[in-house]
């Protein structure tokens, strides 16, 4: 319709109070371990530089890209090209230490092309990086993309117990808000977090002298009496026990 009324086959468009659906179609995949040892395999030397600092880092393929040697001092790398606009710094671990000592200090970026002796285009290194997870052969290797190396950069981070605002300074995110994305809790995760109640109990709700029977009536009367008519129990009890007959 917008192009029928910019080509002047409509005046307006009869849709255009109309509010489109949301569909979220962001891409959540994240590599194992073994995937990402594959793609790395597979990857050309200079790109595996890259992948490995983006999977360091969880930095945007194009803030890397765009990372010169003064951007990288004092035991710090700084990325000025952001999404957001914001400079980020992050300090300089062993093993991003270890990926920038074997780049060679010839020309002003860190990564450079050496046919153009420029910095590397977004364009340019995803072909290459599209090809070698091609050729790492992984299941599902069609929803793997540069943004994936992000993700599951971050993803690892917030699983290994790395609290929100530290992945936040890390990645350049505003809000913890927007890491939502990247938390994926496993069933284990899950079963974890539920028995935490039984860490804080110190033994098992069955093994506690207060656990529940099979019988919610004989738990009602356990004062002394064995059962009687429904006016002996309380008013809450037989709420309680009604509610419970509707879940049966």
């Amino acid at each position: 319709m917008a192009k029928a009324v910019e080509w002047g086959k409509l005046i307006e468009s009869p849709v255009k109070a109309v509010q489109r659906l949301k569909v979220d179609n962001r891409r959540t995949r994240i590599l194992t371990d073994a995937e990402q040892a594959a793609i790395l395999g597979a990857c050309p030397g200079k790109l595996r530089s890259i992948v490995t600092l983006a999977l360091i880092t969880g930095a945007r393929i194009g803030e890397l890209l765009a990372l010169r040697w003064e951007h990288c001092q004092d035991g710090y790398v700084m990325f000025l090209e952001t999404k957001n606009g914001r400079t980020r710094r992050i300090p300089v671990s062993p093993a991003i230490a270890a990926v920038l000592g074997a780049q060679p200090r010839i020309h002003a970026w860190v990564f450079t092309n050496a046919k153009t002796e420029k910095s590397f285009t977004v364009n340019g290194a995803r072909h290459v990086f599209d090809r070698a997870v091609a050729r790492a052969n992984i299941a599902g290797a069609v929803d793997v993309t540069l943004h994936t190396l992000r993700h599951t950069a971050l993803s690892r981070m917030i699983a290994g117990g790395i609290d929100d605002f530290t992945v936040m300074a890390i990645s350049g995110h505003r809000s913890v808000r927007m890491l939502e994305r990247y938390t994926h809790p496993t069933n284990a995760r899950k079963v974890d977090a539920l028995e935490t109640f039984t860490t804080a109990m110190g033994r098992t709700w069955a093994e506690s002298e207060t656990g529940f029977s099979d019988n919610p009536v004989t738990d009602a009367n356990s004062s002394g009496k064995s059962g009687g008519p429904q006016e002996d129990r309380t008013p809450d009890l037989r709420i309680a026990n009604a509610a419970l007959s509707q879940l049966s």
